[in-house]
């Protein structure tokens, strides 16, 4: 397995929580450390490895940038609205040479804890397949721990990338 792809995964699923919030009214995430879980197609056996980050106001609104930016770039369409506590999503995005069409719905429990599930399908395959379901279920655990700072993303091996620094190294590279 691509070690970088539950970065990605991690990644991802912040944008996409980001891009919600830019254009749905719901309450943001609350500061500290959470954990993660994602698993695509049922595939996982046993323990779901957990993803943790440290997020605070700042790392939110830089995942807002970075999300809503690659949903204008990626997506043709972009539609999400609110029913309570669910969000309903349906996007059209290019993933290389694929078109991915996705249908996604995430509950929230307030600013601590959210569940999504997303349903895609790719023309023509992408990584080999033509349909995915993912499932994320993810939770606000405390305060982040000493030595933690905001934007750490930790691995489920171990090993922490800054998303900060990941996301300012291209500008800074300019």
């Amino acid at each position: 397995m691509n070690r970088s792809y539950p970065l990605l995964s991690a990644a991802l699923a912040l944008s996409l929580y980001a891009a919600m919030a830019a254009a749905i009214d719901f309450p943001t995430m609350k500061s500290g450390l959470w954990e993660s879980r994602v698993n695509r197609d049922g595939a996982q056996k046993g323990a779901i490895p957990v993803t943790r980050i440290c997020i605070d106001a700042a790392v939110q609104k830089e995942m807002l940038d970075m999300g809503m930016g690659s949903m204008k770039s990626m997506c043709s369409k972009n539609d999400m609205r609110r029913d309570g506590n669910r969000i309903y999503g349906e996007a059209e995005c290019k993933l290389g040479e694929s078109t991915m069409k996705s249908k996604s719905v995430t509950s929230f429990t307030s600013d601590t804890a959210y569940h999504t599930e997303v349903k895609a399908s790719y023309d023509p395959p992408f990584m080999g397949k033509n349909a995915s379901t993912t499932v994320i279920d993810a939770k606000w655990t405390g305060a982040c721990p000493a030595g933690v700072r905001a934007g750490d993303v930790i691995m489920p091996d171990g090993k922490t990338i800054n998303m900060r620094d990941m996301t300012r190294a291209p500008k800074q590279a300019q």
